[in-house]
């Protein structure tokens, strides 16, 4: 009778299965980040139009709603890149305006983001490649934020892809993803204006990384073989493994003629090596200024495209800023506004449409460049305290595992490559960076410091997997129980945090991934049914908006209704409804112009107590601050009222929806 096997050898047995399938299919590898793909797309769809919106997600969908509504587009770098309008609007148009729909497009890009790891398969392994696809999947800061409807996933993916593409450039050297780089790139930009910043961030690491090639060609092993002695050769070596070179080391510290020769035959290596990478590139190549001209020709169309998609994006539509910042009717009288269809539909507008665009995205490049900065640098330490918070807490696997894996480069223990320091080199001055050149310090500037840290902690992650299968290989069961158990913590700390963060406690200000402009949750289930009431209403009214307090003690930070009932019908801007203080009533007029609601305000108790009285509307909204809310009177009427939360803090959030539920009755039995 066999005797039944170990859970060990069952599960070498499943080992010697796989990896007889990733060794005879030359596909295994994309069907793997192909499969992990969809699971990080399932991830960001479900229940994806549960939470309700933001502020941020308020303002910019309403806008996306109201381009819709009116054809009326302009960029404003207040709401970020236009690219996320533009993909809304037409979205709204196909399956109506609503909180699945505004936050689909960031979830979609976010959930094809794993893909860009076979973009870098020249430069890791099978098991780096894996690895790096399931951290963009399952990284908690990645999650939430593709699951927000803020451009942060859209322009961190895109710029990412396009240096991916940049890196597959080099390595097959085909002009094809010098153009889908192209492309990429404009869409980062399209996205948000720190687009810039990732520009400047690859030049940053670029620096460190030829500073590393010049310096430190052989990782640590040089700074380790330059300050200890010689009786300490058997500890480097056990640090630094003997088959990379041998490491000599001084009797003690070096002099200073030492340090010169060092330094001198250094800089002579150093040019030998430049010397004989340009002699290598042009025996492999045609003559130089063959190459040269044709890497030229193709970047000069690349930039071409480049402008193109960015033209598309950034180009005014119908009477551009002046319908937005107009009365509908002033707006219907601007004459001989050029847009975007209008400049590429006729030769001779389109001249004038691009100087339009161009003196737009300048001034408004300006305008985001110079008080951003300006902001962000008295209020540093608070910012960086609050996107370091959001990286610790929400992605601290990635951000330890980055650390290891830049180690385990630098030391040599993994394969050496360029890729490796310069995403780490990225996403650490990224840390320090990010809080500096942004006005608003929260949590979903981590995004820009997970993305590029990912690969190089997909290298301590990778090494991890081949330890344990390794060790399963060859029977070792107490290496591959810790390799096992290292495994299992990562997936802990991963899960912990996706369920306390993103899939739950989604507005709670204890949440490190929640910025304090967000409603409670209960608020969503009082939105839907406003809006039911709102459609059941036969009356010419749904929600009355109500404010009391007048003079000195109007508060114009907090109040949600403007004090001069004169220009309730003309507002400076064409933002409906025109007699909300707008701004502080958000994410409410996204959810009024999505469920179609007819909203009026009201400023006088008195008027608010007989409205209630005589012509009441389904639904009234009041401040809990306010001390003339007549509520005995409310109740009197019929009305019942329930308090929410409009931002996470502050004692003047606050506020009460009373619904009465015997009008929509009376107007439908009428």
């Amino acid at each position: 009778m066999e005797r039944s096997s170990s859970p060990l050898q069952s599960l070498q047995q499943v080992r010697r299965r796989g990896a007889s399938w990733l060794d005879t299919d030359d596909h295994a590898t994309v069907k793997l980040v192909v499969a992990i793909t969809l699971v990080a797309l399932a991830a960001r769809v479900v229940f994806l139009g549960s939470r309700v919106a933001h502020f941020d997600e308020g303002r910019v969908a309403y806008w996306a709603w109201h381009f819709g509504e009116t054809g009326n587009f302009a960029y404003r770098y207040i709401i970020h890149g236009p690219f996320i309008q533009h993909v809304d609007r037409w979205l709204f148009a196909l399956v109506g305006p609503g909180d699945f729909a505004m936050r689909l497009p960031v979830a979609v890009v976010g959930g094809l983001l794993p893909l860009t790891a076979l973009l870098l398969r020249e430069h890791l392994d099978r098991s780096e490649t894996v690895a790096l696809a399931l951290l963009f999947t399952l990284d908690p800061v990645l999650v939430y934020y593709s699951r927000f409807m803020r451009s942060d996933v859209l322009v961190a993916a895109f710029m990412f892809t396009a240096f991916a593409l940049l890196v597959r450039l080099y390595d097959t050297r085909r002009a094809r993803y010098m153009y889908a780089a192209a492309v990429f790139l404009a869409l980062g930009f399209a996205s948000k204006e720190n687009a810039l910043v990732y520009v400047v961030t690859w030049l940053g690491a670029t620096g460190l990384l030829l500073a590393k090639i010049l310096l430190l060609p052989n990782g640590f092993r040089d700074a380790i073989g330059f300050l200890l002695p010689r009786q300490a050769n058997d500890v480097a070596t056990a640090v630094v493994p003997e088959r990379f070179g041998p490491v000599r080391f001084a009797r003690g510290p070096p002099s200073v003629g030492a340090v010169r020769d060092r330094v001198v035959g250094r800089v002579k290596g150093d040019v030998g090596r430049v010397v004989g990478i340009v002699q290598g590139f042009r025996r492999r190549h045609d003559a130089a200024w063959q190459v040269a001209g044709a890497y030229v020709g193709h970047l000069v169309l690349a930039v071409l495209l480049f402008g193109l998609v960015s033209l598309f994006f950034y180009a005014p539509r119908g009477a551009g800023i002046d319908g937005i910042e107009s009365h509908p009717a002033i707006a219907a009288t601007t004459p001989g506004y050029v847009g975007f269809w209008e400049g590429v539909t006729n030769p001779s507008l389109f001249g004038p449409m691009l100087d339009a665009t161009i003196d737009r995205v300048v001034d408004q490049w300006g305008n985001w460049v110079e008080p951003g900065t300006e902001k962000a640098q008295d209020t540093y330490a608070k910012h960086f305290w609050t996107s370091t918070g959001a990286l610790m807490l929400g992605s601290r696997v990635v951000a330890v595992l980055a650390g290891v894996g830049y180690l385990l480069d630098r030391l040599g223990v993994t394969t050496p490559r360029h890729l490796i320091p310069f995403c780490f080199y990225a996403g650490f001055v990224s840390i320090f960076g990010y809080p500096l050149g942004t006005d608003i310090g929260a949590p979903w500037l981590a995004v820009h410091m997970v993305v590029p840290l990912a690969v190089p902690a997909a290298v301590a992650l990778g090494g991890v997997f081949r330890w344990g299968s390794q060790s399963l290989s060859t029977g070792d069961a107490p290496s591959f129980a810790s390799a096992a158990l290292v495994l299992f913590a990562l997936s802990v700390l991963v899960a912990q945090a996706g369920v306390a963060q993103v899939y739950t406690n989604t507005t709670e200000d204890s949440n490190p991934l929640v910025q304090y402009a967000q409603p409670n949750a209960e608020l969503k289930g009082e939105l839907l049914e406003m809006e039911r009431l709102a459609a059941a209403n036969d009356g010419s009214t749904d929600v009355v908006v109500y404010y009391g307090e007048s003079g000195e003690q109007f508060d114009r930070y907090n109040a949600y209704v403007s004090p001069d009932r004169d220009k309730w019908d003309e507002s400076a801007r064409n933002n409906k409804p025109t007699c909300l203080m707008w701004y502080n009533s958000l994410p409410l007029p996204w959810y009024f112009a999505a469920g179609e609601m007819d909203v009026d305000c009201e400023n006088e108790e008195r008027n608010l107590a007989s409205l209630a009285r005589q012509q009441p509307p389904p639904v009234i909204i009041t401040q809990n601050f306010d001390p003339t809310v007549p509520e005995d009177r409310l109740r009197a009427a019929g009305y019942e009222g329930d308090t929410y939360r409009m931002r996470t803090t502050g004692d003047r959030n606050l506020f009460t929806v009373w619904t009465n539920e015997a009008v929509v009755d009376n107007s439908t039995a009428g």
